[in-house]
């Protein structure tokens, strides 16, 4: 099983995919980084009382803060589908995987090798991902990250590489059930669909409205990706508990964060998903 993820992770790593999205990803936080200094710049010229131009500069700094970690997380998990939804599939319709199962090496191994390998190279990046977008603010914004200590840093960082995991582990499933394209469309889908569940539960909250939460939540107990971010974004920026809490609430920001359980339920969607993957792949025909 290790030399498996060992093998997987320099696959991984190797992908034209990858190598595309790390550049990408330098590219994102250099117009980041140049779009947090224009806005420093503008704050700076708020023709505001002191008090309540602090409140401003605090509200506007959470939405840019939240809007660097959320297209950080969507390059993340485009990389955790794409470079891993045919792990799985792609080698059985090449016929790769018939001299793989050949060898003296158990399916279930094979499922776990992949996940082990994809997620070291995944947490890898997310680390330098997250790092650099952290960065950018403490330089550029750091009135959104006065209330955030090092055990926020902290467990936020682990909450953001966590979410690309819970998405490798869905991928791999996917990938012993479809086809490499089929897996690859689905997969993208269900992503859009977790999102829109954040959404419609943020905006229940809000306006008090039982049945958009109630909707929202079912959403993201099956697809908990956008819950993940909320959780995130509300340790990093320690907006649960805190007054301006529902004055930040926007497109990047959180009216209700997750709670701790919702952090928990992922850990038995992953070890779900995983258990399903191995269950499929092992009766799987080749």
């Amino acid at each position: 099983m290790l030399a498996m993820a060992r093998l997987t992770f320099l696959e991984g790593s190797r992908k034209k995919v990858f190598l595309i999205t790390l550049l990408l990803s330098l590219v994102f936080l250099l117009l980041y980084g140049l779009a947090l200094e224009f806005a420093s710049r503008e704050m700076l010229r708020l023709d505001v009382a002191g008090p309540q131009q602090v409140m401003i500069q605090q509200i506007i700094g959470h939405q840019l803060l939240g809007s660097g970690l959320y297209f950080a997380s969507f390059i993340l998990a485009l990389l955790a589908l794409l470079a891993s939804v045919g792990s799985i599939a792609s080698e059985i319709e090449n016929g790769l995987m018939h001299a793989v199962v050949s060898k003296p090496i158990k399916r279930w191994e094979i499922v776990l090798g992949k996940f082990l390998g994809y997620t070291g190279m995944l947490i890898g990046y997310a680390l330098l991902l997250y790092v650099g977008v952290i960065a950018i603010n403490r330089l550029y914004n750091p009135l959104a990250l006065t209330l955030a200590g090092p055990e926020s840093i902290f467990y936020s960082a682990l909450l953001f590489v966590w979410q690309p995991v819970v998405l490798l582990a869905l991928a791999l499933l996917l990938s012993t059930l479809l086809r490499t394209i089929t897996a690859g469309i689905v997969a993208v889908l269900l992503y859009g669909l977790g999102s829109i569940g954040g959404f419609l539960e943020q905006i229940g909250s809000m306006v008090a409205r039982a049945d958009l939460l109630n909707i929202g939540i079912a959403i993201s107990l099956f697809m908990p990706n956008d819950a993940l971010y909320r959780k995130m974004l509300a340790t990093v920026t320690t907006t649960d508990g805190n007054p301006l809490q529902a004055m930040t609430v926007g497109p990047f920001g959180i009216s209700m964060p997750p709670t701790n359980a919702m952090v928990w339920y992922t850990l038995f969607y992953v070890i779900l998903c995983l258990a399903l993957a191995v269950y499929t792949f092992q009766k799987r025909d080749l």
